[in-house]
């Protein structure tokens, strides 16, 4: 299939040619067409497969671009995807010299600039407290023209608490727009924050995997040695082209980041306390390939685009499993072939578990002497034994023996149950009043000794 087949303008098919698009993607397959036609539509879809043009695509098809009025609203939960889409869109002006775009994140826009003849642009793209801010000024900007609202990464929106903002937004338009909703999950309390946008009937585009099939998925048992040895070891034998680290806090980034540094290897960290010149700064050097290997928290698994990442290393399985498959979405992007790796022992094995329970389909391997070997079998999982009391062990086999008869008959299961039961609670009141004995003794002691 080609883009051709949605009846999309000449124009815009040269465009995409131009920029090297020829054929869609599934989710651009399954969405462009509804949004053409105006259509409310919440897709969830793999990360990397493109639902960024499955909807700049027909909002640039239905934009009046004559017409010097802001027509589109896109919302998302970091600067950073902001400003990742607004580079998609200007993408098009080669083709599009009319179309305008502003982004509106903290430390981009203000209300004095724009009162200083700023052009109304017809899409807008940026965070919800930002935008919001911007639109309360009614004088600044006329929303009667609005048709479209984008929603993107909703379930981060959710989990952030933007969505007071973003009602704040949706009832300041003079019209319901047509709302697109893209999210790498939707859970049930997201699906009832989009009910009040969408209606309880609007249509979700599911997809069957959570991650894109050309991900392949690794877990290395480093039993209970030193990971900081073990990412060097990974380094040194896979050679990655370009590598992300993910680990689940940030002071694990910084150590790592640190180590890998002492032990020769040049790297760039990304992480939620970085400011926002900061972060600009390391993705500019990312995107110029000034570094292949990246250490980083969860702030990055989130629909940022990097370029090539050919291996993802979870340096630590995340608590909240989704944030795995964001992880893993860093690789194997829009086609490409992609490895996700993750450390692991037999304390945090049941995480691993719980992700092949959910589908994810792994290739084992353990680090042996300083080597990354393959094998068939998932680390066990440790079981702690019960101290046993043998006193109350002993209690337990008199009372068994009391109850005990040479004829089995009917209901001397529940006889021994009920004697063991017995013994039990005495044991367990027993403990009690040995622990308060030992509590009023210490208390008299205590007292005592303040008298003399």
């Amino acid at each position: 299939m080609s883009f051709k087949s949605f009846n999309l303008s000449d124009l815009m098919i040269k465009s995409l040619a131009r920029q090297g698009y020829l054929s869609p993607s599934s989710i651009q397959t399954r969405v462009i067409p509804k949004a053409l036609k105006g259509g409310n539509i919440v897709a969830q879809s793999e990360t990397g497969s493109g639902k960024t043009h499955a909807f700049i695509i027909p909002i640039i098809e239905n934009l009046q671009l004559d017409s010097d009025r802001l027509q589109a609203l896109i919302i998302t939960p970091t600067r950073e995807l902001a400003q990742q889409i607004y580079a998609f869109l200007e993408a098009f002006k080669g083709d599009y010299p009319k179309l305008h775009a502003r982004l509106f994140t903290a430390g981009k826009e203000t209300e004095r600039t724009f009162r200083q003849g700023m052009r109304v642009p017809h899409v807008i793209i940026g965070t919800p407290t930002r935008i919001k801010t911007m639109l309360e000024a009614k004088s600044l900007i006329d929303l009667g023209s609005v048709k479209t609202l984008v929603l993107d990464e909703a379930d981060m929106l959710m989990e952030m608490g933007y969505f007071a903002d973003i009602d704040i937004i949706y009832r300041l338009l003079k019209a319901p727009p047509q709302m697109m909703v893209f999210s790498a999950t939707i859970e049930f309390n997201l699906r009832k924050n989009l009910e009040k946008y969408v209606g309880a009937d609007f249509v979700i585009e599911m997809d069957d995997v959570k991650t894109a099939k050309t991900v392949g998925h690794h877990a290395i048992d480093v039993k209970h040695g030193d990971r900081l040895h073990a990412i060097e070891i990974f380094i040194k034998t896979l050679n990655p082209y370009l590598l992300i680290i993910f680990a689940s806090r940030k002071e694990q980034v910084a150590t790592i980041s640190s180590y890998l540094k002492s032990a020769g290897h040049d790297n760039i960290m990304l992480h939620g306390d970085m400011s926002a010149r900061e972060r600009k700064s390391a993705y500019k050097l990312i995107g110029a390939n000034k570094h292949r290997l990246i250490v980083a928290s969860d702030l990055a698994a989130r629909g940022l685009d990097i370029k090539d990442v050919s291996e993802v290393l979870n340096f630590d399985l995340p608590k909240d499993l989704t944030y795995y498959f964001h992880r893993a979405g860093r690789t194997g992007r829009f086609g490409a072939s992609g490895q996700c790796y993750s450390f692991y022992n037999s304390d945090t094995v049941t995480q691993l578990e719980k992700l092949i329970e959910s589908g994810v389909s792994f290739s084992f391997h353990e680090l042996r002497d300083d080597t990354i070997i393959s094998t068939d079998k998932i680390a066990r999982r440790k079981t702690r034994k019960q101290k046993v009391d043998p006193d109350l062990e002993r209690q337990i086999k008199l009372a068994a023996a009391k109850v005990k008869t040479d004829v089995v008959k009917p209901g001397y299961k529940k006889k021994v149950r009920d004697a063991v039961a017995k013994v039990k609670r005495k044991h367990k009141r027993e403990i009690i009043r040995k622990d308060i004995r030992r509590q009023r003794v210490a208390r008299y002691r205590k007292e005592g000794s303040k008298n003399e």
